[in-house]
């Protein structure tokens, strides 16, 4: 064998021959330890440059014989030799390439792989591991990672000489990554490898992801995924391994809070199956990585394929598990309790003895993780019952002592939950010494330990037992100087003074308490400035409680008490606002400045407006009268409060502080017009009205009510038509007998009635009602103004009011009231009379009395005042046009000479409503019996010289009217003949005459005038028309008269229908006729005349 290897290696025989020689020679450590050596090794580093592979063997084989014998010298110099890189480019050509080569390795006893004989040595020293030798080997074996056709057994050396180097040094990690080692490692495992590669693999990658830098590289999130998939498909070792990087990995938040990482849970799971001490720790501690410092991922353990809980509890409870291996499942056991449908599993209540029993372990871990676990499982109440059983209180508080505080915090949550509602089990730890072992810690623990001790006094003092007992006194005094702390958070506050309280609230602990009251009540007033509520509600109990003893009150630091008594009614406490405020109420009424310059005020306002919960109702009337002195001694304090405050004031029991809030609450709507809105939104309406249903501070309620609903705002709020009904019933109630009160409730209903959908509420029939029966009473004028007027809104568009006004009695009331002596009051019931009647709903009231009445007010007022009430004629109007049935009676043809009167001394708006009148009357006219028209048509004739003026002298909008009533009364024309002028004849003397005649009647004629070319005649003569003559002329023929006969001077025709709008036509008219030789023309001087007839002789 040597020889053919001789044969085929002739040409460079001497050089690897050489080698081999100094191989062999080197196996002798005395050889090693000759001078000549060191000198050697540089010669073999250059041989390992050769290009030919049998001298780098050779030299790799002799500077393996020098490494093997441990001389730490040769090592080094090795390493510094530059050799390793050479070493480097051998991996994986041997055994692929060289085969022969071994077999002549093991003929003189060399290692088969010397180059890796030679790197796992060197590695091994920790100066070249950390050093640059070592550094910058590291790209070459990361490119070994690749995977290389002529060298597959590369890889696998290359991962398990980067361990070496990697194990221990960050900086060498680093260099790592930033060669792309993690990318080549992912891809690695992407090709599943041999199963020893995959667990080395596995196993470089959390010796990288060690290094917390790495675990933010880009390729941390591909090794996640390579690792799981190791975790689902790889060997059991690949797994093991696998599990123990990704604890590592689970290092960083972002992976461990990653869907990827979620889905690690099951493959993990699965692999607690084992019975392996090692696996199961590392599966341990991935699952407890994944799921720390979020308590939500217990939840994922609900879904997975087989119960974690069992596996926990089988390491737990097996003898063979170590300490630590259950140490650790009780930390993820920790961690799953966190989720309640766990906690649930009935696998959970099995955890709990062997739990205890780690407890009880000499091992500090255990035990801490087993209390840990052991707390956080009596989350659930039920399990809580079963862990009562096994007597764990004194064990338990033997553990609070000592400096491991997370251990005692721990202890104390279980104990608190233990206790919990279970006095016999706060006996008991009393009875152990837990007050003395915490009491102990107080001093020396931090913040959250001593809410945490806090807490558990307050369970331990819920039982009033050990609330009265020494064990508790003992409790005080260091409880009032945790307060103190400045660290001490809101729950350790609130659960310190809720214990404190509870002892405290016990006369026999006050009456032991040997703290001063500067030491006492100057810490618990910073208490009541808490933004916690709860707190704040705490230390002012603990201060009332205080405030009991006599020498507590007479300290000088309670004695300026005005401050802070204000300062506490307003906390909402109701024990310490009682006695406060009982304070306040004594100090109000000699210092009302001292307490509202302190701010009472605004505390004891919070007081009244206080609505949850409500305060007592004495603590309440306390607090009113409280703010009702300070009132009563400045007026100006009213308006240092809301409004709001002022109505709730109402409700008090006591006449003085309801005098006080009407007086301030007046006060105010009359200052501000805002607040009337503030006060109906406060509920003052309801208020006012209860006290008027009751006949209690009438007159004042009445008032600010009327006020309010004077304000237009507060009239569209829907309460106002609430309001409708309690007044109406005070005014009808028989035991109102306040005059103001009612004058006030009647205005507050005119003042709702003014906004019409209130107007038309259902409830308003009752004020009606109500209104007519006030106007039935004796009233004052201004009672019936302010009556009539709310009922004019009323009734102004609903029927339903009209008729319950109606049915009431109402009409014959106002009637009266037409003919009242005051002229305002009149005239409002004359319009509330239109209203009335402006529709046919009450066609059955209507009658010829009303008529009678209305035209009894107009006579009244042309004979009295010579004016005209514009209201009046617009209701007969009204009436008139709504029910034409009375223009036939007999009060309507009375009627007709008082609307002529009105015509003719009335504006122009009681002219226009007569003319209405008038046209309304003559449209019946051609329906009524003759009789009846002509009587009313000889009455309205009286008017034509008015409608006649009236067309000449008033608006256009009267004449279409005017004169259509003027075509259609009764008239007289007059024609009076009064001269001629140059009535010559070409023969003989002028004897002139005229004669008249319209239409077929007989003509007229007047005198002759005798030998007169101008003839003075000054005749009249009359024609009497029921009806004006329309399209009728006037002929007037002027003749002389002589012996011969009688000869024609001329003719004159004259429209008629022209006088009759005008009233009178006069003036010079031709006679159409030949003119005279002279060319003159004959005229006539005519006067023409339309007027009312004079007699019925005349007709």
């Amino acid at each position: 064998m040597f020889g053919g290897a001789h044969a085929e290696y002739e040409d460079t025989e001497g050089i690897w021959i050489s080698a081999l020689l100094l191989a062999i020679l080197f196996q002798d450590a005395n050889i090693v330890l000759s001078p000549a050596t060191m000198r050697i090794i540089s010669s073999l580093t250059l041989l390992l440059r050769s290009d030919e592979m049998i001298d780098k063997y050779f030299a790799a084989q002799a500077m393996a014989s020098l490494v093997c014998n441990g001389n730490k010298g040769i090592d080094l110099a090795i390493a510094n030799s530059g050799a390793v890189d050479g070493l480097i480019t051998i991996i994986g050509h041997i055994e692929s390439d060289m085969s022969n080569l071994k077999g002549l390795s093991e003929e003189f006893s060399l290692v088969q792989n010397p180059d890796q004989v030679v790197l796992d040595h060197l590695f091994e020293i920790e100066d070249v591991r950390v050093g640059s030798t070592a550094r910058k080997s590291i790209p070459l074996l990361v490119d070994l990672l690749r995977p290389i056709a002529e060298r597959p057994s590369a890889p696998p050396v290359a991962v398990r000489l980067l361990i070496s180097i990697a194990n221990g040094s960050d900086t060498n990690k680093l260099i790592l990554a930033e060669a792309g080692a993690l990318q080549a490692l992912n891809k690695y495992l992407s090709l599943s490898p041999q199963e020893s590669t995959e667990a080395a693999i596995s196993e470089l990658l959390r010796i990288l992801f060690c290094n917390s830098d790495l675990l933010k590289h880009e390729a941390s999130t591909s090794s996640l995924n390579q690792l799981m998939a190791v975790l689902r498909l790889g060997s059991r070792n690949g797994r093991y391994h696998a599990a123990r990087a990704l604890h590592e990995l689970f290092n960083a938040e972002s992976i461990r809070d990653s869907e990827l990482a979620k889905q690690a849970i099951q493959p993990l799971v699965d692999m607690l199956n084992t019975t392996s001490g090692s696996e199961q720790e590392a599966t341990l501690m991935a699952l407890i990585k994944l799921t720390s410092e979020n308590s939500s991922k217990a939840s994922l353990f609900t879904d997975v394929e087989g119960n974690p809980l069992e596996n926990l509890y089988r390491i737990l409870s097996s003898t063979a598990s170590s300490l630590e291996l259950k140490s650790h499942a009780a930390q993820l056991c920790f961690a799953l309790f966190g989720n309640s449908k766990i906690r649930a599993d009935p696998i959970a209540a099995e955890c709990i003895e062997p739990l205890i029993s780690l407890v009880q372990s000499d091992s500090g871990t255990a035990i801490e993780y087993g209390v840990c676990a052991f707390e956080r499982l009596l989350e659930d109440e039920q399990q809580v019952e079963l862990a009562a059983a096994y007597n764990v209180v004194d064990l338990l508080v033997s553990l609070v002592s000592g400096t491991n505080y997370q251990l005692v915090e721990a202890t104390i949550s279980a104990l608190i939950k233990l206790g919990k509602d279970r006095t016999a089990s706060k006996l008991d730890m009393v009875k152990a010494g837990i007050i003395n072992n915490c009491l102990k810690l107080l001093q020396s623990a931090p913040s959250s330990l001593c809410s945490t001790i806090a807490e558990l006094f307050r369970i331990l003092t819920n039982s009033n037992a050990i609330a009265r007992g020494s064990d508790a006194a003992e409790i005080v005094e260091p409880l009032f100087h945790v307060l103190l702390r400045r660290d001490f958070n809101l729950w350790g506050q609130h659960s310190a003074l809720q214990a404190l309280v509870n002892i405290l609230e016990k006369p026999q602990s006050l009456a032991t308490l040997n703290l001063t009251p500067s030491q006492v009540i100057e810490p618990l007033i910073s208490f009541l400035e808490s933004p916690s509520q709860a707190i704040q509600q705490l230390g002012t109990e603990l201060l009332s409680h205080l405030l009991a003893q006599e020498h507590f009150q007479q300290d000088i630091t309670t004695k300026n008490a005005v401050v802070p008594l204000v300062q506490l009614s307003g906390i909402g406490i109701l024990n310490l606002q009682q006695t406060a405020i009982k304070s306040l109420e004594k100090i109000s009424k000699s210092w009302p400045k001292a307490v509202a310059d302190a701010g009472g005020i605004f505390e004891l306002a919070k007081v009244i407006i206080q609505d949850d919960p409500q305060p007592p109702h004495a603590l309440w009337e306390s607090a009113a009268l409280v703010l009702s002195n300070i009132f009563g001694s400045n007026a100006d304090y009213y308006f240092k409060v809301p409004v709001v405050v002022l109505v709730k004031l109402l409700l008090s029991t006591c006449d003085s502080t309801i005098t006080i809030a009407l007086d301030a609450l007046t006060v105010h709507e009359r200052s501000d017009a805002t607040s009337a809105e503030q006060m109906v939104e406060a509920g003052a309406i309801d208020t006012l009205l209860e006290f008027l249903g009751s006949h209690h501070c009438e007159e004042a309620s009445a008032r600010l009510l009327e006020a309010l609903f004077n304000n237009v705002r507060v009239r569209e709020m829907k309460v106002s038509k609430h309001a409708i009904a309690p007044l109406s019933q005070y005014l009808l109630d028989p035991q109102t007998r306040s005059q103001p009160g009612k004058l006030l409730a009647a205005l507050a209903l005119g003042d709702i009635s003014q906004h019409e959908g209130h107007a038309r509420h259902s409830e308003s029939v009752s004020a009606c009602r109500a209104l007519i029966s006030l106007l039935e009473d004796q009233s004052t004028e201004e009672m019936k103004m302010v009556a009539i007027c709310a009922l004019q809104n009323f009734i102004m568009n609903s029927r339903t009011n009209r008729r319950a006004v109606a049915e009431a009695g109402g009409i014959l009331v106002i009637q009266e009231l037409l003919l009242s002596p005051n002229i305002e009051v009149a005239g409002q019931a004359a319009l509330l009379i239109k209203f009335l009647f402006s529709t046919h709903t009450l066609q059955e009231y209507v009658s010829n009395e009303l008529i009678r009445s209305l035209t009894a007010a107009l006579e009244r007022e042309l004979w009295s005042t010579a004016t005209m009430n514009e209201v009046v004629l617009k209701t007969l109007h009204v009436i008139f046009m709504n029910f034409p049935k009375l223009h036939i009676s007999e009060a309507a043809t009375l009627c007709i000479p008082h609307l002529v009167g009105a015509l003719k001394s009335g504006g122009e708006a009681a002219q226009d409503s007569v003319l209405d009148t008038f046209c309304l009357l003559r449209q019946s006219w051609s329906t009524m019996p003759i009789d009846i028209v002509k009587s009313q048509a000889m009455i309205a004739a009286e008017a034509i010289p008015i409608l006649q003026m009236l067309m000449k002298t008033c608006p256009p909008s009267f004449h279409e009217r005017a004169d259509a009533l003027l075509h259609c009364l009764p008239g007289c024309l007059t024609v009076t003949i009064k001269r001629g002028n140059n009535l010559k004849q070409t023969m003989g003397s002028t004897n002139a005459f005229c004669q008249l005649t319209i239409g077929n009647g007989p003509p007229k004629q007047t005198k002759v005038v005798n030998r007169s070319t101008s003839p003075e005649w000054e005749e009249g003569f009359t024609w009497a028309f029921d009806v004006p003559p329309k399209g009728q002329k006037l002929h007037i023929i002027c003749k002389s008269k002589n012996t011969f006969g009688k000869s024609t001077l001329g003719r004159v025709t004259i429209q008629i229908d022209k006088v009759v709008t005008e009233g009178v036509y006069s003036g010079l008219f031709s006679l159409n006729h030949d003119t005279n030789k002279d060319g003159s023309s004959r005229t006539l001087q005519i006067e023409i005349i339309w007027s009312n007839r004079i007699s019925n002789d005349d007709i």
